[in-house]
């Protein structure tokens, strides 16, 4: 599109198809124009003043055919969500905080074919965007969902976090964050926990500066898990393998 106005002539073709109830007659109409809209966005159209806007009028789409039923719709429109954030990057952020509910309910559904598109699109999502604004959910999801299928996808995207975002990113949100990894270290899932510990690694090189304030909140499960003992836990000096074996450690349910 050489001008705004192209985009925005196209855009109107395309949701005129994507506003339909989707059924079978009429899901490959809504996959074909999901797919034309990437198309659209890999042509720099993000690049128009108005496009935020426009797109914001079929964000409802977007998201029904993230949750779809049907695997290839909701794949389609997944990818189109990757896209979204790959061309606009930090500019990404008006729409994630429409499009990332329903992306991350996809983390903890029963198929994990599901699981495994939603991790991966908020994981590229994080890894050009950041998407800040939405790290009090994930950390909240890492800590108290009461799902171990939801827990175990969130702390995956935490470690995306802690990696990808930019230290004036994560400042206000560093408690949000603690607290996950806290709760994660001594999680019922197993996944978790291992995800949880990389992530550990990951903010202590971070943040050395809250390290020895950090140790000291943590719980002593949770220290015995990190292989942290009283003493050099404000250092961060690991105890011995075989002296955090010698206990069998609960686990939170």
């Amino acid at each position: 599109c050489d001008k705004a106005s192209d985009f925005e002539t196209k855009f109107r073709t395309l949701l005129t198809k994507l506003d339909v109830v989707e059924g079978e007659e009429t899901w490959q109409q809504i996959d074909g124009a999901l797919k034309n809209l990437i198309s659209l966005v890999k042509a720099d159209v993000t690049k128009y003043d108005t496009f935020v806007p426009t797109m914001k009028q079929c964000a409802k789409f977007v998201n029904a055919s993230v949750l779809s039923e049907r695997t290839r719709l909701s794949a389609t429109a997944l990818s189109l969500v990757e896209e979204l954030a790959r061309q606009m990057e930090t500019r990404f952020q008006p729409l994630a905080d429409l499009l990332f509910p329903s992306v991350m309910k996809t983390c903890g559904r029963a198929n994990k074919v599901f699981v495994t598109r939603g991790i991966n699109c908020l994981t590229t999502v994080i890894t050009y965007a950041h998407i800040p604004d939405q790290i009090p959910q994930i950390c909240y999801a890492a800590h108290s969902d009461p799902s171990k299928t939801v827990r175990g996808s969130a702390t995956k995207l935490l470690m995306s976090l802690v990696s990808c975002c930019t230290v004036p990113e994560l400042t206000p949100h560093l408690a949000a964050v603690e607290k996950a990894i806290a709760s994660g270290v001594v999680d019922a899932n197993p996944d978790a926990r291992t995800t949880t510990r990389q992530t550990y690694e990951i903010f202590i090189k971070r943040f050395s500066n809250r390290v020895e304030q950090f140790h000291a909140g943590l719980s002593s499960t949770a220290k015995k898990y990190l292989k942290l003992d009283d003493k050099s836990a404000g250092a961060g000096r690991p105890q011995s393998q075989s002296a955090a074996s010698r206990q069998r450690l609960p686990l939170r349910d």
